[in-house]
């Protein structure tokens, strides 16, 4: 996904060439078929090659596996996950700390006792 988010749209060969190691030319398209099947990628067809695209942006596709995710594993549950990197030291107090204070700025102000 990362590679086709990059380029915009790209055929297969092209996605191949951009990815690391040297995965066979069939598993990359069997990979671009399963991301299709589960909507994460559409194609058009260009003469005879399949130019493949991300059907979501980053953010929406983060957001379905991140509910999977966390269904699957966490019994969804944000704080259980969060629970977990703290207790696999993944986040360290000063890496919550910014997240806290991530979470303060983008939340709306609430007034307490109404208008004033």
């Amino acid at each position: 996904m990362d590679v086709l988010w990059k380029l915009g749209a790209a055929p297969a060969d092209k996605v191949r060439a951009e990815l690391p190691g040297e995965p066979h030319d069939s598993t990359v398209r069997t990979l671009l078929r399963i991301l299709e099947n589960k909507g994460y990628v559409v194609h058009d067809v260009l003469g005879k090659s399949f130019i493949y695209k991300p059907a979501l942006e980053r953010a929406q596709a983060q957001r379905s596996a991140l509910r999977s995710f966390l269904g699957r594993l966490f019994r969804g549950s944000a704080e259980d996950l969060v629970l977990r990197l703290i207790e696999d030291e993944v986040l360290t107090p000063a890496q919550l700390n910014q997240i806290q204070k991530s979470v303060q700025t983008r939340r709306p102000s609430r007034r307490k006792g109404g208008s004033s």
